[in-house]
């Protein structure tokens, strides 16, 4: 279907029916809205509305992912390619009915959360206290103990491993050293020595000065119980909290069957938000509520009619002005086109001088990916992801066009693949002569075998890569002749194809042998095609040593410049031949164990990385081909897509809106 057509409306109607009159527009999903300006009109600031809207929306994101976190709902895999739920607008309804009880119990799932996050907290310093008491287990007084009657207690540690008698020396060796000072080691290790220290009274502050000097220092935690308590209290409490825990767990579990109406709140909030957001595009009097955008124009007279019958409303629509950049433009193809169209957009969207790229560029594509990835078990592998993603997942949106990509250049690479005998590189035949003991194994090539017939296939590239520009030659003549230019449409396609023509048959005489009648012709042709060029180039000029500057130097350009761009086209046998290469010293690698069990090892990881390798450079040089070569001819881009006002859900979708899709 290629571009659609839009008309611009404009509509007016009673203020006290804009709410209703704007979630008519949100829930048919095919009106773009466009900034109502007029300085005799209020203008609505909505951020606030929104913000509180966004606030909600976290909170009940934050709510089912709890739940999936705690009832083990997600399933990763699946729900990054499973389809979104379809369901009637009353359903939705019927969430924003229940908007605040569902948000009570997101709030309620939130809470047991972080009640679930205090307890592990605690359970944390508990299990610290154990870690930290583990050395002190053998002491058999409190570790709070400071003194007796007569004597002080120091109990603490050394960040290093020492015993008795070497902390006895430390302490010696100190000026006012106490004499009178007993130490008994509790336990040490590597990195830590935990001590007793006693001295008497009057000796305190010194010894205690002394063993702080000595990296000495005193528990932060001390408790008024003897270590083997007070780890025994420790795990108690430790069991405690895991059971709490474990309890709040299990209440967070009762909350599993909300667990799609929350999700779906989700989305609903966020539509809501898009709808205040929305409103600021509007402008209002005291009573009469002002919008404009567009739409498409299939879909034009029935939302009228709709608006008008529905709400006191007026709405007026008319042809957009294509001039204005600003205008949007709407893409639809099918599966085939559509699948490129997210290459199109990298570049950037058409404008509305543009014709839509992507049905042309479409077969060139596919057919340069193919010949680039050149390997049938791969594009194999594509068509079954491509399947799979279609029927059983039942994708849409971006992700169907992704799989639909997917299945047209799986389709192509496979045939490559027939045509050079590469399935998974040289499988077969290495399956067979290094486990079956076939040492006779034909050529599976339909066509030509690449590593054999480089030459051959480099000259074919070429040739692909004219009928590539010559295609992007005629869509932009196809184009001149549309704008009623027909001198442009004749003097900028048919000379430099003439040339090109010619060009290529004497370029072709380099690589390979060219009879001499068709080499004759060849720079006849080429010699009419610069003639042409010198003759046309020009055209613009006033005066005729400008023509003929200008003829020949546009003749300069096509020569250089076809060079180049068909010199691009040696990436096709490239990257055909590294994919190749590559699954050939894989298979190699493999046959080499001697062991069908390392081979099929060797196998799957290495076909795995050089396809998902080659996948990767196959698609950005194919792009760039479209981009660099093809588009260069006729292509202008810097389009705005057309962007429509609807409820944009994750997990559903409303069966009401596909009878304006």
């Amino acid at each position: 279907m290629a571009k659609i057509k839009l008309v611009h409306f404009e509509l007016v109607s009673l203020l006290d029916e804009s709410k209703k009159l704007v979630e008519f527009l949100q829930k048919s999903g095919v009106a773009e809205l466009e900034n109502t300006e007029n300085e005799n009109l209020t203008k609505y600031q909505t951020d606030y509305i929104v913000n509180q809207f966004i606030k909600k929306h976290n909170k009940a994101v934050k709510a089912y992912e709890i739940l999936e976190k705690y009832c083990q709902l997600k399933k990763p895999f699946v729900e990054a390619f499973s389809d979104s739920k379809e369901i009637e607008y009353s359903d939705y309804r019927l969430i924003s009915d229940r908007a605040d009880e569902l948000l009570d119990l997101c709030a309620e799932i939130i809470s047991l959360e972080e009640k679930i996050g205090e307890l592990n907290s605690q359970k944390a310093e508990k299990e610290a206290l154990v870690s930290f008491y583990g050395p002190w287990i053998s002491l058999d007084i409190p570790m709070a103990s400071k003194r007796t009657a007569a004597t002080s207690i120091f109990i603490g540690s050394f960040p290093q491993e020492l015993t008795k008698e070497e902390i006895l020396s430390l302490i010696s060796s100190r000026e006012d050293y106490p004499e009178d000072v007993e130490i008994e080691v509790v336990s040490k290790q590597k990195m830590l020595t935990c001590a007793v220290i006693m001295c008497h009274q009057s000796s305190g502050e010194r010894l205690l000065e002394i063993l702080r000097n000595e990296g000495f220092s005193l528990p932060d935690k001390a408790v008024p119980k003897i270590p083997v308590k007070a780890i025994e209290d420790f795990r108690e409490d430790i069991s405690f909290l895991n059971s709490e825990i474990a309890s709040t767990a299990e209440r967070l579990k009762e909350y599993k069957d909300d667990y799609d109406d929350i999700r779906y709140l989700s989305d609903y909030l966020m539509a809501q938000a898009d709808k205040y957001l929305a409103v600021e595009n509007a402008a209002a009097t005291e009573s009469v509520f002002f919008l404009k955008g567009y739409m498409p124009e299939r879909n034009a007279e029935e939302i009228k009619f709709e608006v008008e019958r529905q709400f006191t409303a007026q709405m007026e629509l008319s042809e957009p002005d294509y001039d204005n950049p600003d205008v949007p433009v709407l893409i639809e193809n099918k599966s085939f086109a559509a699948g490129v169209e997210s290459v199109t957009d990298m570049y950037s969207p058409p404008s509305n001088k543009d014709i839509d790229p992507n049905p042309v560029m479409a077969f060139f594509y596919y057919a340069f990916f193919g010949l680039m990835l050149s390997d049938a078990g791969y594009g194999l592998l594509m068509i079954i992801f491509s399947v799979l993603a279609n029927k059983k997942f039942k994708v849409r949106g971006n992700l169907k066009k992704t799989a639909d990509m997917a299945l047209y250049c799986g389709i192509s690479t496979v045939f490559w693949g027939a045509m050079f005998g590469g399935f998974f590189g040289d499988l077969i035949p290495t399956v067979c002569r290094s486990f079956l003991g076939i040492t006779e194994v034909p050529s599976f090539a339909l066509w030509m075998d690449p590593m054999s017939n480089s030459i051959e296939l480099l000259l074919y590239c070429f040739l692909f890569g004219i009928v590539h520009l010559f295609a992007g030659l005629l869509v932009r003549g196809f184009m001149l002749l549309r704008d009623k230019n027909y001198l442009s449409a004749f003097c900028d396609t048919l000379p430099v194809m003439v040339f090109v023509v010619g060009f290529a048959v004497v370029g072709a005489g380099f690589f390979t042998e060219i009879p001499e009648n068709i080499m004759d012709v060849g720079i006849k042709v080429l010699a009419a095609g610069a003639v042409l060029i010198v003759l046309t180039a020009g055209r613009s000029s006033k005066n005729i040593l400008g023509k003929l500057g200008g003829g020949l130097y546009g003749l300069y350009n096509a020569a250089s410049g076809y060079l180049g761009d068909i010199l691009s086209y040696s990436r096709l046998l490239a990257l055909s031949l590294v994919t190749g290469v590559i699954a050939n010293v894989i298979n190699l690698l493999g046959s080499m164990m001697g062991n069908i069990l390392l081979f099929i090892i060797i196998f799957i990881v290495g076909h795995t990385v050089n396809i998902a390798i080659n996948l990767i450079g196959t698609y950005v040089h194919t792009g760039r081909l479209q981009y660099v070569e093809f588009f260069s001819k006729f292509y202008e881009g810097s389009g705005r897509a057309f962007t429509p006002f609807k409820i944009n859900s994750k997990f559903f979708t409303i069966k009401e809106e596909n009878k304006y899709g």
